[in-house]
């Protein structure tokens, strides 16, 4: 019997109760804190193979398995068994990895992008529409708003929606500028599901 347990649709192997064979090991990784996909293929016998680790939390759904490091280890072990007789039939080891540095967004505009118009949006960490990872859970503690041409500076504010306060300070920015673009910078912190606080940077124009 052969097994095909996949991450995120990236990285694949196939095993027999012999031998493992990684035919993409370079994605051989999975996320600390967070909800990494594993899915498992045995034909028939699928439903009875179970997935364990001692190194992280792991449950099942209905359409995969959920596998999420919880601890400081660089790599863990995760083993595949046949729980009709309690035998182990297979056995990976991943590389544990911190979240990537996400992108910030200021509503919908990523950092390095001109926003058009201000309203009251929610500054948002996470990854493009594109990325393998999904709902990264990064969350914003707070952030800081300044730039050149804000007549006074601004102190830094809990949450990550975007308030009065700041819009009124870039409006009067750009009317103080006669009507021409304010590059302004927002430094925040971001907390993730892997449990860093980054200081992160995030430049814009208005």
């Amino acid at each position: 019997m052969k097994l095909i347990i996949s991450i995120v649709a990236c990285f694949v192997c196939s095993m027999s109760f012999s031998q493992i064979v990684l035919s993409i090991p370079e994605y051989n990784v999975v996320y600390r804190g967070y909800d990494n996909k594993l899915k498992i293929g045995a034909g028939s016998e699928t439903a009875f193979l179970d997935l364990e680790s001692t190194q992280a939390q792991i449950y099942r759904t209905d359409s995969c398995f959920i596998l999420k490091p919880t601890g400081s280890e660089k790599t863990i072990t995760v083993i595949a068994r046949n729980f009709k007789d309690k035998n182990v039939v297979g056995t990976w080891q991943f590389r544990v990895l911190n979240l990537p540095t996400p992108t910030i967004f200021w509503g919908m505009h990523p950092s390095g992008s001109a926003v058009v118009t201000l309203d009251k949006v929610n500054l948002r960490a996470g990854y493009d529409e594109n990325s393998i990872l999904e709902n990264p859970g990064f969350e914003v503690v707070n952030y800081q708003v300044n730039s050149p041409l804000i007549e006074k500076p601004m102190s830094p504010i809990n949450g990550g929606v975007v308030t009065q306060e700041v819009l009124d300070a870039l409006t009067k920015a750009k009317s103080a500028n006669k009507g021409k673009p304010v590059s302004f910078t927002v430094i925040l912190q971001v907390k993730g599901k892997d449990g860093l606080i980054r200081k992160m940077t995030a430049e814009y124009t208005y």
